[in-house]
């Protein structure tokens, strides 16, 4: 994404010239002015987390308008013949799949992921949900793999098959896994959006299973995803399952599944709060389509 070779310093200026006033800017990062005069004489100490957030707001400003074009038009991504049994290429991908997802939502170092997938065991100076995170993410994905790939079954995408998917992703690190939540859920990044109420979940699902769980192109299956994540009906876990289901239905249709990781997450948030907020999925499925591309040309470096 463009947005990653340009300075944070270069982002806020830009971002200033939208909000105008110092005060502005910062309340939109929800921070104090001294610290937005404090990141200018020292970028270095902007935190990760603040580092995204300037990032998402950089995408919400000047890239999601000059994406928001209706009736673009891209080509479709096949999964590629070459990739179906050749190891030496989809191991990389499902790693580079899994860790992306991960990537995402938690702070994993990439050296820590590598450390659980080959050594299949608790490294030292790691906890218990951190290996479990890792090793079950590349494990649900590869098992999806070979099963919808390898074996070609295709998966039935269920209420209960997606309930199991929580449950492939979250053992180990959520004591709810498989269950809808009974609470009312917050969807961390992808702020003022309502998610569906506790005691309308398990119906909504059926509802969502009903309109869109066969879908078999990347712009319906990039809206269905929209779908599941506003409903966000775990606790925990439903970026994993949600982008889970997102490769499961490509791998159905034969497409090649997009990869969103530290790259291209604040486009992807930036992108899914425009679609949740104004029904608006252009970006997105622009989105979905250059993280196509951008798989081909992982596999051709391989």
């Amino acid at each position: 994404m463009k947005y990653n070779a340009i300075s944070l310093i270069d982002k806020l200026d830009q971002l200033q010239g939208v909000f105008v006033y110092s005060t502005k800017l910062a309340e939109a990062l929800s921070i104090t002015r001294r610290t937005l005069l404090n990141w200018r004489q020292k970028p270095e100490s902007i935190s990760a987390k603040y580092r995204l957030d300037i990032d998402v707001l950089y995408c919400q400003h000047f890239l999601i308008p000059e994406w928001d074009v209706p009736k673009q038009t891209f080509a479709t991504v096949l999964l590629p013949d070459t990739l179906q049994h050749n190891e030496a290429l989809f191991l990389p991908f499902l790693r580079r799949l899994s860790y992306g997802t991960i990537e995402i939502e938690t702070d994993m170092a990439k050296v820590d992921f590598d450390s659980i997938i080959d050594g299949k065991k608790l490294p030292k100076n790691m906890d218990k949900q951190t290996f479990h995170e890792g090793f079950n993410a590349f494990m649900t994905h590869q098992q999806l793999w070979q099963k919808i790939v390898e074996h070609g079954e295709p998966l039935p995408i269920t209420v209960d098959n997606i309930k199991t998917l929580h449950i492939d992703f979250m053992r180990g690190v959520y004591d709810n896994a498989g269950f809808f939540s009974t609470k009312h859920r917050v969807m961390g990044q992808l702020e003022g959006v309502q998610t569906t109420e506790p005691e309308d979940i398990d119906e909504e699902m059926h509802r969502w299973v009903y309109k869109v769980a066969k879908s078999v192109t990347l712009e319906d299956i990039a809206k269905a995803h929209v779908y599941f994540i506003l409903i966000h009906p775990f606790g925990d876990g439903n970026g994993r399952v949600g982008r889970a289901i997102v490769l499961a239905q490509c791998l159905n249709a034969r497409l090649m599944p997009p990869v969103f990781a530290g790259h291209n997450r604040a486009m992807y948030y930036a992108a899914m709060q425009h679609a949740m907020k104004h029904g608006r999925y252009a970006p997105l499925i622009r989105l979905f389509y250059e993280a196509t591309q951008q798989d081909l040309d992982f596999l051709a470096s391989l």
